[in-house]
C-alpha cells in the first residue's frame, strides 16, 4: 500500500490546520488555482470544439455524434490500462504528462484552421487523442487527491474542486461564446491550450514529495500481470454492493444523458435558432447549480446522509432533462426556461457528484486507488461512446427532437435503481472504509455490516 507522506503547506505556528481541513494547506491550494483555470478551459473546448465541426466545417448530426463517441472512447477499455499506470508509477507525473499533451493537441486545431487544412478526420483523432490524455489525468487525479489531503479532509477537498468547476461552468460557456464570436470556433480553443499550461505549473509547484508505490511481491510479469491487476479493481467494485448499484445506476445515467449532450447543441442551433452566445447562457446555468450544490451538498449530506443525497440528486436531474424536449415556444422564450432546467440538472448532477466521489475514495485502499477509480469510471461511461453514436443515428432518423424524447424516457431508470439498491441506505462516508485487516483487493464493508447490522447491504452521475 502506498505510504502516505506528510502532506506540504502547514499552517504557521500556533495555528494549527483543524482536523479534517484543507485552511493553510499550501499544496492542495496550488492544485487547487491549476484546477480553477484548466476547468476554465476545459469549458472553452466543450462549447468550441463541436461548434468547430457544426459551424465551421458544417458537420451532420452523425458526424458530431462520431466526434463525440471519438472523445469518449478512451473509456471503453484503454482507461482500465491507465488505471494499472497509475498504481504503478507516481501519480503527479502522470497528471503533469497529460495536461502538457492535451495543450499540444488543442492547439493543433487553429493551426490547421489557419493553414485550411483542417477537416473532420482531423478533429476525430484530436477528439480521440485529446480524450485519452483526459483520461489519464481523471484516473490520476482522483487517485492523488486522497494521499495529499487524508481521508478526513475529502469531502472538503471534492467540494471545493467540484465548486471551482462549477464556477467555470458559469463563466466559461459565455466566454466561449463571445470567443467563438470574436475568434471563430477553432481559434477559441488556443485559450484551453494555455489553461493547460498553468495546470502544469501548478501541479510543478507542489512541494511535498510523492511517495513510490509500493511494489506488490510475487506480481505476474508482462500481459498476465496487468490483467490480473485490472482483474483486482473491477473486482474490487464488482464485490461491493453499494459501490456495484453506484456504477450501474451512474452508468445507466450516462448512457441516456449522452444523447441529450451530444443532440442538445445541434437542437439548440438549429431547431431553437439560438446563437452561440445564447447557448452559452444556458449551459452556463447549468454551473451555476452546481456552485449551488457544491456550497450546499455538505449540509445536505450531514442532515439527509449520503444515499438520501445521492437519490434526491439523481431525481432532479433526471426530472429536470425530461423537460428539455417539452420547452416550447420562440428562442427567447426557451432561453429562459432553459436557464431554469439546466440550473437544477447542474445541482443535482453536482450533488450526486460529490458523493459518490467520496464514497469511492473513502472506501479504496491507497494502494488500490488508480485501478479502482479507473474500473468504476470504465462501468460508469464505456457505453457513453456508443449512446453517442447511437444520439447521431437518431439524430437523422428520427430529428433531434424526437430524439430528445428518448433521453427522457431512459432518465427516471437510473433513479429507480438507486431507490432499490443498498446505497440508498448509507449515512455516512465511513460506513464503507475497509477494515484495517481487510486486503488490498478486499472489498469495502461498511460499518453496519461489521457491527452485524444490514443497513447497508442488499439489493450516479458521474463526475
Amino acid at each position: 500500500m502506498v505510504r502516505r507522506g506528510r502532506v506540504g503547506g502547514r499552517p504557521g505556528p500556533g495555528r494549527p490546520r483543524p482536523p479534517g481541513s484543507l485552511r493553510g494547506h499550501a499544496d492542495f491550494s496550488k492544485l487547487w488555482f491549476g484546477q480553477a483555470v484548466s476547468s476554465a478551459g476545459s469549458q472553452i473546448t466543450l462549447l468550441a470544439l463541436p461548434l468547430t465541426a457544426v459551424l465551421y466545417l458544417h458537420a451532420s448530426p452523425g458526424q458530431v455524434g462520431l466526434l463525440t463517441a471519438a472523445g469518449l472512447a478512451a473509456y471503453c477499455g484503454p482507461s482500465l490500462l491507465f488505471g494499472v499506470l497509475a498504481d504503478r508509477m507516481r501519480r503527479r507525473p502522470l497528471m503533469i504528462v497529460a495536461d502538457a499533451g492535451r495543450s499540444v493537441m488543442l492547439a493543433v486545431v487553429p493551426a490547421l484552421a489557419w493553414l485550411h487544412a483542417l477537416d473532420m478526420p482531423v478533429m476525430y483523432a484530436v477528439a480521440f487523442i485529446e480524450g485519452a490524455l483526459s483520461v489519464v489525468f481523471q484516473v490520476a487525479y482522483r487517485s492523488y487527491l486522497p494521499g495529499l489531503v487524508g481521508p478526513e479532509a475529502l469531502l472538503e477537498g471534492n467540494s471545493k474542486l467540484q465548486a471551482t468547476q462549477s464556477v467555470a461552468q458559469v463563466g466559461g460557456p459565455g466566454l466561449s461564446g463571445v470567443l467563438v464570436g470574436l475568434l471563430g470556433a477553432p481559434f477559441a480553443l488556443l485559450a484551453d491550450a494555455g489553461s493547460f499550461v498553468v495546470s502544469v505549473v501548478s501541479l510543478l509547484w507542489i512541494r511535498v514529495e510523492e511517495p513510490e508505490p509500493e511494489r506488490t511481491v510475487g506480481r505476474p510479469a508482462g500481459a498476465r500481470g496487468v490483467l490480473s491487476e485490472i482483474q483486482a479493481g473491477l473486482g474490487f467494485i464488482y464485490r461491493s454492493p453499494v459501490l456495484r448499484a453506484l456504477a450501474g445506476s451512474a452508468g445507466l445515467f450516462n448512457f441516456f444523458s449522452q444523447i441529450q449532450l451530444t443532440i442538445y447543441l445541434l437542437y439548440a442551433a438549429r431547431v431553437k435558432h439560438m446563437s452561440a452566445g445564447e447557448i452559452g447562457i444556458i449551459v452556463a446555468c447549468f454551473g451555476v447549480g452546481g456552485v449551488v450544490a457544491s456550497v450546499t451538498v455538505r449540509r445536505g449530506l450531514a442532515r439527509l446522509g449520503y444515499g438520501r443525497t445521492l437519490l434526491a440528486g439523481y431525481a432532479v436531474a433526471a426530472l429536470a432533462i425530461l423537460g428539455i424536449p417539452l420547452v416550447p415556444g420562440s428562442p427567447a422564450l426557451s432561453t429562459e426556461l432553459f436557464t431554469g432546467v439546466y440550473f437544477l440538472a447542474g445541482y443535482g448532477i453536482v450533488a450526486s457528484s460529490i458523493a459518490m466521489t467520496t464514497l469511492l475514495q473513502v472506501a479504496t485502499p491507497s494502494a488500490l486507488q488508480g485501478r479502482v477509480n479507473a474500473s468504476f469510471w470504465f462501468a460508469v461511461s464505456a457505453l457513453m461512446p456508443f449512446s453517442a453514436l447511437l444520439a447521431g443515428l437518431l439524430g437523422g432518423q428520427l430529428g433531434l427532437r424526437a430524439t430528445l424524447f428518448v433521453t427522457a424516457a431512459g432518465m427516471p431508470l437510473s433513479v429507480v435503481w438507486i431507490a432499490f439498491s443498498p446505497t440508498r441506505r448509507v449515512g455516512a462516508a465511513e460506513e464503507l472504509a475497509p477494515p484495517p485487516e481487510s486486503g488490498p483487493a478486499g472489498p469495502p464493508v461498511s460499518q453496519a455490516r461489521r457491527s452485524g447490522s444490514s443497513r447497508a447491504t442488499g439489493a450516479g452521475p458521474a463526475g
